[in-house]
């Protein structure tokens, strides 16, 4: 039996083209360090090999706005670093693997909302339908998407100055910083980082889960 499902498939939210979620480890257990044992979402276009959309532009379906998408300015001029996932690895496996659309024997575990991909992407009432205890998400479409996605996913911001902007609309935050750049007073460092001693694992944790949780912003150093 596959290790999966389909949640969706269908246009984007982001630009209407068409792409699909896959729900991955609803059999086996993640090894994850940092993350722990959760399900993972892929969202991902639905017709181009996540590798040939990287290059091909196709990538934006699911990535949107970015900045660490390989094709945006941000990348090419060097400002911002580059996506840290292989895609590929992890996202060029599962999308040529055939899921089946039934999630009956899904494990009880947490859900991480974009393994690879935007959950903003996707319909929000799709989104919401995957979420469980502890999940996680995070979009770079917070500007433009469905402010719903402020109920379930956390704004990812890679600037001070952005956290402020995603504040002020609503948002708890998750900001990616540099080591010398202080935490701000409304932040907290993310307790599963190596500079917060790896105190907890995502899975157990469960702060980064939008507004649902009152807790203060996330801040993480770049790794």
């Amino acid at each position: 039996m596959t290790n999966g499902y389909t949640a969706y498939t269908g246009p984007s939210a982001i630009n209407g083209e068409p792409i699909k979620a896959i729900v991955t480890g609803t059999k086996n257990p993640s090894a994850n360090r940092k993350t722990g044992d959760m399900l993972q979402l892929w969202i991902m276009p639905a017709t181009t090999l996540p590798t040939e959309a990287l290059t091909s532009g196709a990538d934006q379906s699911v990535c949107g706005a970015c900045v660490h998408r390989p094709a945006s300015p941000e990348v090419k001029a060097k400002k911002a670093d580059p996506c840290y996932v292989n895609v590929g690895q992890a996202p060029n496996r599962v999308w040529r693997t055939s899921y089946p659309t039934d999630r009956t024997t899904t494990r009880n575990v947490p859900m991480r909302l974009g393994a690879w991909g935007d959950p903003a992407a996707l319909p929000y009432d799709v989104a919401n339908g995957l979420v469980t205890k502890n999940h996680t998400g995070y979009t770079h479409q917070w500007r433009t998407c469905d402010q719903r996605f402020r109920t379930i996913c956390m704004a990812s911001v890679d600037t001070a100055v952005e956290a402020i902007e995603a504040q002020k609309m609503g948002w708890r935050t998750f900001r990616v910083r540099d080591e010398a750049d202080p935490i701000m007073p409304n932040e907290i460092m993310c307790p599963a980082s190596k500079e917060a001693g790896f105190r907890t694992k995502c899975a157990q944790c469960g702060l980064c889960a939008g507004t649902t949780r009152k807790a203060k912003n996330i801040a993480i150093i770049a790794h």
